[in-house]
């Protein structure tokens, strides 16, 4: 380098210290206020008024169907789709929406008409046998009755007839051999007398003489036999009779019993034989209905909505397309009704007391952003969804339900969508933006101007709203408070730093900020636009100059903020956010 090219590098040199000195100087001079001393600046804020507080919660959602019907496989176990009806396209109840494989059954359904064949003909063998053995029985039993009748009718016969005539014959035998026995002794008498006056022989005496005593031993006779008769014969005849009818009597009872057992193994045999054919027919019915459930028909009009397949790529779910495997009772296709239009939502814990059923809504579809739709809560979840845990530990999200109330036409099950959820309208609330309250030393502060100067005044806030607060304490109608800290303010961190959920205005995004990522509100731990308004654990950050949820992070960040406080010497009136 030549000896003048260093010569105008040291010039240059001292022409830059010397500019810094006097800028140095100057801003000495304005911080002691002997430059602009004389000047006044009025202090610009927002005044503290009293409004309707209209307090809402913004989310995003997407579209439902309430009340769709589900078009699930009824195959027992599972299927391939071989046919599917384009998804979006609208049908009509009748019309065919998918048809499943149904080859494997229809085999089934051959081998199973042969096997109700096969029962039919053992059933109808069992029945003829059964028929059988049961006009086999009746004859039997009709047998041994008539025996049982005829022993009956015989001991009846002789106690009532043959006994009295074997009697009378018997006592008719006496009188007759008496009659013999007297006429004969009468006649031996006179032939007695006869022979002792000579008027007989020896020879015709003893002719009488024996007819005499003939007549004699047949009265004994006829006597004997009458005894015999009452003695023995009778007794035992009735005893003979009565056994007769005792036997019968047992004969037709091991008839009926032989009967019932014969035929209780006959019934037995057709009893299984008529299971085996009413399962037969069963299994037979069964495959009909199930290849009748291979072709699937729309019970209803409606828009076709293909289902998804859990455990697709990713971990994802892939949409139910042809070659698909299928399982009983797995959903295919859902066909939404246009009357049953929801909106599915995740709200954060921050503002689950501001979400409650029966809350009205404001929905705005992304897809027919010109329309505005009413809506009203019909839904909160009890318990957290556990699904949100996996993206963010610290995150809870509750599932709500909302319920369009005049739904359009051209409302599309899956189209996102913007919500407002009223939760509730306050009447003459004193309200300041929200951008107005800090914190200083874990307590809620405001800046209320005082005409070239500000008041740093301790505030107690209320409920709030995505760009209001209400100020229960602290402020009245008429005061002006500014919305950024003042120059030179440093907040100062408590000893025990301010929970979260006691400053109202860190429940509810800032009226700017975009809602969060997943339907989450703005501000909310792990919600896009929001994420820099907390510390990791949770509080408020001190930064940015000590307005809670505002503050950038710790570093250059507040260094720069500081820079920019020291450069300008004005009062922020309309510096927002």
């Amino acid at each position: 380098m030549s000896s003048k090219q260093q010569t105008g590098s040291r010039t240059r040199v001292w022409m830059w210290v010397a500019v810094l000195a006097i800028g140095g100087s100057a801003f000495g001079a304005w911080k002691a206020g002997w430059i602009g001393a004389s000047e006044k600046k009025e202090l610009l804020g927002a005044p503290v008024e009293k409004k309707t507080l209209v307090i809402s919660v913004v989310q995003r959602g997407n579209l439902a169907s309430k009340d769709a019907v589900s078009v699930k496989s009824e195959i027992e176990g599972q299927a391939t789709i071989l046919s599917l009806i384009e998804e979006g396209k609208i049908v009509e109840p009748g019309d065919l929406l998918c048809e499943l494989d149904v080859s494997d059954l229809r085999d089934k359904r051959v081998a199973q008409e042969i096997a109700v064949q096969n029962a039919e003909s053992s059933f109808v063998k069992a029945k003829a046998q059964f028929e059988i053995q049961e006009s086999q029985n009746k004859s039997d039993i009709e047998s041994a009755e008539r025996k049982l009748l005829f022993a009956q009718k015989d001991k009846e016969k002789y106690l009532e007839g043959d006994l009295a005539q074997q009697r009378a014959q018997a006592q008719e035998k006496i009188k007759l051999a008496e009659a013999e026995r007297a006429k004969a002794q009468n006649t031996y008498d006179w032939s007695k007398n006869l022979a002792e006056k000579g008027f007989l022989t020896k020879t015709e005496l003893d002719r009488d003489e024996l007819d005499f005593q003939r007549a004699d031993v047949q009265l004994l006779q006829a006597q004997r036999a009458f005894a015999l008769l009452e003695r023995y014969d009778d007794p035992r005849k009735q005893i003979e009779l009565a056994a007769n009818v005792q036997e019968a009597e047992r004969g037709l009872e091991r008839a009926k019993l032989q009967a019932q057992s014969r035929l209780a193994d006959f019934e037995s045999a057709l009893i299984t034989n008529r299971s085996k054919l009413d399962l037969e027919k069963e299994k037979l019915q069964k495959y009909i209905d199930q290849i009748a459930k291979g072709k699937i028909k729309a019970t209803q009009a409606g828009m076709v909505v293909y289902a998804r397949v859990e455990g697709g790529r990713m971990g994802g779910s892939d949409p139910i397309q042809v070659g698909t495997q299928v399982r009983e009772r797995q959903e295919i296709i859902s066909i939404p009704r246009t009357t049953g239009i929801i909106v599915e939502a995740s709200v954060h814990e921050s503002v689950l007391k501001q979400v409650a059923v029966g809350k009205p809504c404001k929905i705005i579809v992304d897809a027919l952003s010109k329309q505005e739709f009413e809506g009203r809560v019909t839904y909160v979840a009890p318990l957290a969804d556990k699904g949100s845990w996996w993206a963010n530990p610290n995150q809870r999200l509750y599932r709500t339900e909302i319920q369009v109330l005049k739904p359009d036409l051209e409302m599309r099950p899956g189209m996102s969508c913007g919500i407002e959820i009223l939760s509730e309208v306050v009447q003459d609330a004193l309200v300041v933006p929200l951008q107005s309250i800090f914190l200083d030393e874990g307590k809620t502060v405001a800046f209320v101007v005082k005409g070239e100067r500000w008041e740093q005044r301790p505030v107690k806030t209320g409920r709030s709203s995505q760009t209001l607060v209400e100020i229960v304490e602290g402020l009245t109608v008429g005061d002006t408070v500014l919305l950024a800290p003042p120059p030179g303010f440093t907040p100062k961190a408590s000893d025990r730093e301010q929970d979260l959920s006691t400053f109202p205005a860190m429940q509810a995004p800032d009226a700017a900020a975009p809602a969060g990522r997943g339907g989450m509100p703005a501000g909310a731990p792990g919600a896009g636009g929001g994420e820099r308004r907390m510390r990791p654990d949770g509080a408020p950050r001190s930064g940015g100059g000590g307005r809670p949820g505002a503050g950038a992070a710790p570093g250059s960040a507040e260094k720069k903020d500081e820079k920019k406080a020291e450069a300008a010497p004005s009062a922020p009136g309309g510096g927002g956010r």
